[in-house]
């Protein structure tokens, strides 16, 4: 039984941010059940760029068997990559089989099918989301203004980028044997929007768990001197972190004495936060001293101040699953969200829910009125809650669906 994994996600940008996590987390225990499952004969194919080995992010167990198939430079190293060259990747990606000898396996794992679904194995996607689809307007340009000014190359290549964006991923979703979506909400999702089988969408959680906090170099010299609210993560356009910011403002007209913390790489200073609304929601505010724009933290300060916030407030607009969710529960620190998309899936009953900022107003003087007692019953069962969420479990569910596919690859 040969599985090909795609290990392509972990040589990326994304081997740092979600796609990345989720790619090492279950590969890792794939590979370790798969060394212990003395019932199967499994070896492993890897698929990869040839600029480094995403093999060294990995716990390679003894007695793993594998080879390794080479796929070419990434395109982004590969500048002098000729047009005919460009061509005939675009070609592959929209027409042909994106992917080379993935026949070899019985069984293909795709942890990003941006990648390419090949249409020669078993191939099962893993979806996290349908962000860009759902929020077009704030991830594709419209052709509409190249082409008043008159500009046709760009309003070629826009149009271009807007087709092959979704004729790879309907096509992806078309060709995958079988859908792991992260969440309901996306399985949901995935089904509205391109009306794909109930039964070929599997839904399987994502796990979550805390690295061990590291004292970074950079010393932080402006930490809370007071009570203070906390967001951290990426402040895009789905974040309405101006909402946030709203909320603290009147809470610091009805008197609350208290701060607000934005930690992420987008909140290096007030004036240099890369989202508009919340960039001009930050400098007008008559309360902008006590709002503290701490940039990239070390993992320890992070997790300090999640442990001694009033509350991590997370005013998502969507979320294919939300693991910021489930690590602040994780770090007993009171959540406020708002309530949408995987956010009640996943959060349930231990969240402080909300709509709009007045709800964040109102759930922030909840938690001023809460006894310690209560309060610490929330974090208590919150905990508990977000503890059930495993990597162990994850992995499990997508390698009992591998195995059983290669068991019946000649169904296809």
């Amino acid at each position: 039984m040969k599985i090909g994994i795609d290990l392509r996600a972990l040589q990326t940008g994304h081997k740092y941010r979600g796609i990345g996590e989720v790619a090492k987390q279950v590969t890792d225990r794939i590979l370790t059940y798969a060394v212990g499952d003395t019932a199967r004969d499994i070896e492993f194919i890897f698929y990869e760029y040839d600029d480094d080995d995403p093999k060294e992010m990995l716990n390679l167990p003894k007695g793993l068997k594998y080879q390794v198939v080479k796929l070419g430079r990434m395109p982004e190293n590969a500048p002098d990559r000729t047009k005919s060259e460009k061509l005939k990747d675009n070609l592959k990606a929209l027409y042909g089989n994106p992917i080379a000898n993935t026949r070899l396996s019985d069984v293909f794992l795709q942890y990003d099918y941006e990648f390419g679904v090949p249409k020669d194995t078993k191939t099962y996607v893993v979806k996290h989301d349908l962000i860009p689809y759902v929020f077009w307007d704030k991830y594709f340009e419209s052709a509409w203004v190249p082409f008043k000014n008159k500009a046709a190359r760009t309003t070629l290549r826009t149009l271009f980028a807007n087709y092959k964006y979704k004729r790879v991923l309907k096509r992806g979703l078309r060709r995958a044997h079988k859908i792991i979506a992260v969440s309901r909400s996306t399985k949901n999702d995935i089904i509205e929007y391109f009306n794909v089988a109930d039964k070929k969408v599997k839904v399987v959680h994502l796990g979550v768990d805390l690295k061990p906090a590291k004292t970074g170099n950079a010393a932080q010299s402006k930490l809370p001197t007071k009570p203070y609210l906390l967001f951290v993560g990426a402040g895009d356009a789905r974040r309405r972190v101006d909402d946030l910011v709203a909320a603290f403002n009147n809470l610091k007209a009805d008197g609350y004495d208290i701060q607000l913390a934005l930690v992420g790489e987008n909140f290096p200073s007030p004036e240099n936060i890369p989202n508009q609304p919340t960039r001009k929601a930050v400098m007008e505010s008559s309360y902008i001293g006590d709002i503290l724009t701490l940039g990239y933290v070390d993992d320890k300060t992070k997790q300090e101040l999640y442990k001694n916030a009033l509350a991590y407030v997370y005013p998502t607009r969507y979320e294919g699953f939300g693991i910021p969710v489930l690590e602040s529960m994780l770090l007993k620190c009171p959540l406020i969200t708002y309530k949408n998309s995987s956010i009640p899936e996943v959060a349930r009953e231990y969240a402080l829910f909300a709509n709009k900022w007045e709800d964040i107003v109102v759930q922030v003087k909840k938690l001023f009125d809460m006894s310690n007692k209560d309060r610490e019953q929330l974090v208590d069962r919150a905990y508990e809650h977000a503890s059930q969420f495993t990597w162990d479990k994850t992995a499990h569910s997508i390698y009992d669906e591998l195995v059983v596919g290669a068991k019946h690859r000649g169904d296809q």
